[in-house]
């Protein structure tokens, strides 16, 4: 007798193998299941293969050399040859992974592995649909159901071994980052301090670091006057109030409490009155806090200004319309960001309004970025024309309320920055207020 071994992807495929090469005075003996072609010696990417122990008599072997080969053999054809044929596909394309991982420093990059591993999973599940259409309909086959999921499971583990490997250079690229050189880390901080975002905070910086030469880097005035005008890109300024001639205008300031509305509305009528010269009158919608009326008053009386306090809309459309002054300010109640219903009451007396309008939205410079964006999203309806930022005084950092003014594409017209009236405001000027954000110097 001799003994020889034949190796294919299932036993049926190694029965045959045997078949074509002994015909049929080979004896299948026994079989296994080894695994093969491992990457670098290892079981990552081996092939479970069959391996078939055969025995053939000496003489019938000879006489089976001399004989001619057969022109056909009849296998039947059953799940099991369906599986080896499934199989040998996947194993096909799983020697594939093998050689494009072999080569992924140089050919190929991590993510196409893992492109690569879901087509062949694509291409697997395809092939098995197909065969089930040119089939007859056969019954489970446990043997093919466990190397199946044994596959399965191989993809996975290739799959999850790539994305550790990702991971890893994802790391290794992070570290190779450049970080921020020394001289500009201070104003890295300083913008952070501002509320910009880190994204916001890094490009600035970057494109400071990409605008000056080694040499200029050591020039806290150029790092700063380039800073400074990028800041200033994010500025946007209207202007101060614009009164036209032969006709009326109505200034309305709105904004959450607290944020002095009413103290801004009092040196905005005190510099028109006092130095522009114009007639001015008051009207307070705020009869919700008497101490807020009195206070206007109070102003109203010494600047010797007309005040009127009304209680509805129509009261309100009659004195706006038949008010002689050239210029009206009107003082709102102030309406937390999260009342909505308030806010359209406000809208409601706003409506009435048919000569020349402008909305000023009041917002503190101590507002932390979060509220700003909420207060400006509620009170966006309102269509405010410009921003005043106040309380200036009281922090040294704006750069909240003008990232946001920007983001709602809404003007700044006024910085106020202390409780006197009429000297603590000043028009909006981009220099300025970059000068607040960079250099922290006060308005």
């Amino acid at each position: 007798m001799k003994y020889f071994k034949i190796k294919a992807a299932t036993y049926n495929e190694a029965l045959m193998e045997l078949r074509k090469q002994h015909g049929d005075e080979a004896i299948p003996i026994s079989h296994k299941y080894v695994k093969e072609g491992g990457f670098m010696n290892t079981k990552f990417l081996a092939k479970e293969v069959v391996e078939l122990t055969a025995a053939l008599h000496e003489k019938r072997q000879q006489s089976k050399m001399k004989a001619e080969p057969k022109s056909s053999f009849d296998v039947k054809v059953d799940n099991d040859v369906i599986s080896g044929m499934l199989n040998k596909s996947a194993m096909e394309n799983r020697t594939t992974v093998r050689k494009n991982t072999d080569n992924a420093a140089s050919n190929q990059t991590l993510n196409d592995l893992i492109n690569n591993i879901n087509s062949m999973n694509s291409n697997l599940k395809k092939e098995n649909e197909a065969s089930k259409v040119r089939t007859e309909p056969v019954q489970s086959n446990p043997v093919f159901e466990n190397e199946k999921s044994i596959y399965e499971k191989e993809f996975a583990d290739i799959k999850e071994t790539l994305r550790l490997l990702m991971e890893k250079e994802h790391e290794t690229r992070e570290i190779k980052v450049d970080k921020t050189p020394e001289e500009l880390s201070s104003y890295k901080e300083l913008l952070r301090k501002n509320d910009f975002d880190d994204a916001e905070s890094d490009k600035m910086i970057h494109e400071v670091k990409n605008s000056l030469s080694r040499e200029d880097m050591k020039d806290k005035f150029k790092i700063e006057k380039t800073l400074k005008d990028l800041v200033k890109t994010k500025i946007v300024t209207s202007g101060p109030i614009e009164i036209k001639t032969s006709k009326k205008k109505v200034v309305m300031l709105v904004g959450p409490t607290g944020v002095g509305k009413t103290t801004s509305l009092a040196k905005l009528g005190a510099h028109f009155a006092l130095r522009e010269g114009k007639r001015v009158a008051f009207i307070t919608i705020d009869t919700y806090r008497i101490a807020a009326t009195e206070q206007l008053k109070k102003y109203a009386e010494i600047m010797k200004i007309p005040v009127h306090v009304v209680n509805d809309q129509k009261e309100f459309k009659s004195v706006i319309d038949n008010e002689k002054s050239e210029i009206i300010f009107v003082d709102t109640s102030g309406r937390s960001h999260k009342n909505t219903m308030k806010i359209s009451e406000i809208k409601s007396y706003a409506d009435q309004i048919e000569c020349d309008f402008e909305k000023i939205l009041c917002i503190s410079a101590t507002t932390k970025k979060s509220d700003v964006m909420e207060i400006f999203k509620a009170f966006d309806s309102l269509e405010v024309n410009s921003v005043l930022i106040t309380k200036t005084d009281e922090t040294s950092f704006v750069g909240n309320v003008v990232d946001v003014a920007d983001q709602y594409n809404k003007p700044i017209s006024y910085i106020a920055n202390g409780q006197e009236v009429p000297n603590d405001i000043a028009i909006a000027e981009r220099d300025a207020i970059a000068g607040m954000i960079i250099s922290e110097t006060p308005y």
